[in-house]
């Protein structure tokens, strides 16, 4: 059985794709799919020696070695254009998957799908998929212990930049609220004004417009939390009666 984390990166899988599995670790994401028989084929990757040797491990103990495939390297650089449909990136920083998706650009733009799993800067995250041309198709949370995940589901598909509060947020789930919203903006509201106030004390022009900025958010991550921006369709700062489609 996979981690509720896991489980809720396993269920944006389309039906009968070829998966990459970007730091695999124990493989158990392709394995569980394989054996669901959702997935044709997979790739499992991990940048590290002791990961990819453990995946090596489970995926011949599961007799999968025909279909899943592993391989030592860092991100996508050891996929080749359209050699895989979906690329899943689950448990990493969010700049980390970022600089990883910029690093094989040529890849990325064979691809069909995205499903991210930033532990942090989801925000930034979010802000390159809209730069590629990819959008934001659905979003989901996923609670394991005591933390709150974010898994994003991107596909190729230029649409309108949403603005800083979405993208902190996340606009699906700015737009679904589902039943971990109220955690998860805690967590975000938490975060913020912790850098807030550490930001206090400076008297650099950078840091005090940074605050600035930061009390801004914070100020508009409470009122959606309260519910109190009825219309609000996270693109532009504007208000309107419709959501985000």
């Amino acid at each position: 059985m996979l981690t509720p984390r896991l489980k809720a990166v396993a269920d944006f899988v389309p039906l009968n794709v070829r998966l990459a599995d970007i730091g695999t670790d124990h493989a158990n994401l392709p394995i569980f799919l394989m054996n669901l028989h959702k997935i044709t084929a997979a790739i499992a990757v991990d940048v590290r020696e002791g990961p990819f040797s453990t995946a090596q491990s489970a995926v011949t103990q599961h007799n999968l070695t025909r279909q899943i495939e592993v391989r030592l390297g860092s991100g996508l650089s050891v996929i080749h254009p359209n050699e895989v449909d979906i690329a899943v990136f689950a448990g990493m920083g969010g700049t980390l998957i970022t600089n990883l998706l910029k690093a094989s650009s040529a890849t990325v733009a064979s691809l069909h799908g995205l499903i991210l799993q930033p532990q942090l800067a989801a925000e930034k995250l979010r802000r390159y998929i809209y730069e590629i041309g990819w959008h934001i198709e659905a979003e989901t949370l996923a609670k394991e212990q005591h933390h709150i995940y974010q898994i994003i589901y991107a596909i190729p598909g230029r649409r309108e930049m949403p603005d800083r509060v979405s993208l902190e947020i996340g606009p699906m789930l700015l737009r679904e609220r589902p039943p971990l919203f109220s955690l998860h903006l805690d967590v975000l509201l938490h975060r913020n004004k912790k850098i807030a106030a550490e930001l206090a004390n400076s008297q650099l022009p950078k840091n005090k417009l940074a605050r600035r900025n930061l009390l801004t958010l914070i100020n508009d991550l409470e009122l959606n939390k309260y519910d109190k921006m009825p219309g609000y369709n996270g693109c532009n700062g504007k208000n309107s009666s419709s959501h985000i489609s």
